[in-house]
């Protein structure tokens, strides 16, 4: 491979922890030397991560993260004729739907042969969607997983999905989760101004007296923040120091207000919307929550246990391997609000074995989830695909 490396990446809608991880990634490929456009929807927060990671070459799409018989085909032609026009030695689609689009678009009218990869941030074929939209996705999977160079898995469940269930060869899947930008650490004086200055604002002053316990995720029913509150009603009846914290937006956001209020627990959550940089509020928090029914590799997690935090997660996924129940935080099982409250409980009543397990949360992630790490996986894959790869080129129907 002669010259910068020009890559692709296409991006579907996305919030949260996906956008913090295309950032980081996109922003270490740049300083490696990678000549980088990214394909994404025409959103305000996805344009501002994509600029901030130092890509300004920009092609407009809508996506989108679910199947649209009506649209999709209009956005899959303007695509492929994009392709037919720009050169690229890799194309990098993330998520189920942007994967879609890109291996479509590749065999629209003929076939364009780029290397092409696909990473997944989520279950593939979660339970939660009706038998007959899995049907379908497993059966795209399937047929376009011949047009796939590679696969990027972030969690190891994810991995075995690919290879056990969509069939993929196992050695086109690499496992590469998620990484984050690991801060200093804030020096006591300060965390601890940041802890009072929240606190204060919440209406809980009495520092020594509260248990904070926080989350910071998309509100919706795959994130669990509905088993969030029932847990949280059930844990208030037996541990009146518990106090809880809900970051983030999201379908579910105005319902879990109404439940809150229905469930008498608007004294005791404050729900703070959307934050930009939800991290600089953990210093406020005694232990981190996730309930997610299911899961992949959340950042969220990653940037908990950097802060020092004990983490309670459901063993859906990416935090079964994540966390060492016991030790730098506590699993229970999917879906179960009362060992959710029941794990709560115990954190707020030993709370010198919550700050132990804050610590060894920490050590974990300052090993195991630096962002470098992730970007130099990630140019491992590209650099075994460009070493096999010739220039791109179209291949009309009948010729290839």
């Amino acid at each position: 491979m002669i010259g910068i490396p020009r890559v692709l990446h296409v991006i579907r809608p996305a919030a949260g922890g996906m956008l913090t991880h295309l950032e980081l990634l996109l922003k270490g490929l740049g300083q490696a030397g990678y000549d980088l456009t990214a394909a994404c929807p025409v959103e305000e927060l996805v344009l501002q991560r994509v600029r901030a990671a130092g890509v300004f070459r920009i092609l407009p799409m809508d996506v989108g993260d679910v199947l649209r018989p009506w649209l999709d085909p209009l956005v899959i032609g303007k695509f492929s004729r994009f392709l037919q026009e720009h050169p690229f030695d890799i194309i990098h689609a993330h998520g189920a739907k942007a994967g879609l689009i890109t291996r479509l678009a590749l065999n629209w009218r003929g076939r364009l042969r780029y290397p092409v990869i696909v990473s997944y941030h989520n279950e593939i074929l979660p339970e939660s969607r009706r038998s007959r939209q899995r049907r379908a996705r497993y059966l795209a999977e399937k047929y376009l997983a011949k047009y796939t160079s590679h696969f990027i898995a972030v969690s190891p469940g994810i991995r075995d999905e690919l290879i056990n269930i969509i069939g993929c060869p196992p050695e086109q899947v690499s496992l590469i989760p998620n990484g984050i930008e690991l801060a200093e650490s804030e020096d006591g004086e300060k965390s601890a101004e940041i802890r009072r200055t929240y606190r204060s604002a919440w209406g809980w002053p009495d520092d020594a007296h509260w248990f904070v316990v926080g989350t910071a995720c998309r509100l919706t029913w795959e994130k669990g923040p509905d088993l969030l509150l029932e847990a949280a009603r059930l844990a208030i009846e037996k541990e009146a120091s518990l106090r809880f914290v809900i970051i983030g937006d999201g379908p579910m956001a105005d319902e879990l207000r109404r439940v809150a209020e229905t469930y008498g627990l608007a004294p005791f959550v404050r729900f703070l919307g959307y934050q930009d940089d939800a991290r600089r509020i953990f210093p406020a928090f005694d232990a981190f929550i996730l309930p997610s029914r299911t899961e992949g590799w959340p950042l969220s997690i990653m940037e908990a246990m950097a802060a020092g935090l004990p983490v309670i997660a459901s063993g859906a996924g990416g935090p079964d391997y994540m966390i060492d129940s016991g030790r730098s935080g506590i699993l229970v099982s999917p879906g179960d609000a009362h060992k959710l409250a029941e794990a709560m409980i115990l954190l707020a009543r030993d709370r010198a074995w919550a700050k132990d397990l804050g610590r060894t949360a920490a050590d974990h992630a300052r090993r195991y989830f630096g962002a470098e790490a992730m970007v130099a996986q990630v140019q491992m894959v590209y650099n075994k695909l460009l070493q096999g790869s010739h220039a791109a080129a179209f291949v009309g129907k009948g010729e290839g």
